[in-house]
């Protein structure tokens, strides 16, 4: 096998610069497409999905909040059976749908222990060597910071980034993908620097009810 490779790498020593630079070109485009295609497309639409059920479970809420307090205003003025009814089933349904969001927040791997996880598999990968590794800020979820107890769901995104060759960057994604955790994948940035070192930028996140960093 090591043959094989010193095989190739003398043949493609011996092309012209120009030749090297599209074969370069060339391989950058693969690896891309097949990084985008086998990792970050399927997250980018688990992720998508998930935001557009959390802001309808949270909008329902707060559509909720809205007829619970007309209903709390219309018992204080004339307390009524039916009303009384109305008001419970409500307070019922705002209920579950407040531990449906709790399920999906609670079934993700904690923000904390985000960074702890793209540092444990780094420290067990040969032929890479950490560039940075910090915590983003800390987004809500709806898109603003919201006035409603149930939208008060945030993204914890983490920045890594690293340089090796491409079968140590490959085998490092493919080693986060079958963690047994849950988390999602935001973004990724794969460049030849000089071949055979690459650059990868990646980006991860996961979900919390705190507005708060995580440490890294």
């Amino acid at each position: 096998m090591k043959d094989y490779w010193l095989k190739l790498d003398q043949k493609f020593l011996a092309l012209s610069t120009r030749e090297k630079s599209l074969l370069s070109i060339c391989a950058f485009v693969i690896v891309a497409m097949m990084l985008y295609l086998l990792l970050l497309e399927p997250s980018l639409l688990q992720k998508s999905r998930l935001e557009r059920q959390l802001e309808q479970v949270s909008s329902e809420n707060m559509e909720l909040e809205g007829q619970l307090s007309v209903l709390s205003s219309q018992l204080k003025q004339d307390p009524d059976k039916d009303i009384n009814l109305e008001f419970n089933r409500l307070i019922d349904e705002s209920q579950a749908l407040s531990e449906q969001l709790s399920g999906l927040v609670d079934n993700l791997i904690s923000p904390v222990q985000m960074t702890n996880l793209l540092e444990l598999v780094l420290s067990k990968s040969q032929g890479l060597k950490l560039v940075a590794l910090e915590s983003l800020p800390p987004e809500p979820i709806t898109g603003t910071d919201g006035a409603s107890e149930y939208s008060g769901y945030f993204l914890h995104p983490v920045k890594i980034e690293l340089t090796g060759n491409y079968f140590a960057i490959a085998k490092y994604l493919s080693e986060l993908e079958q963690m047994p955790v849950k988390y999602y994948w935001r973004s990724f940035k794969y460049d030849v620097e000089k071949h055979p070192k690459a650059r990868l930028i990646l980006e991860v996140y996961t979900l919390g009810t705190r507005k708060e960093f995580i440490g890294g």
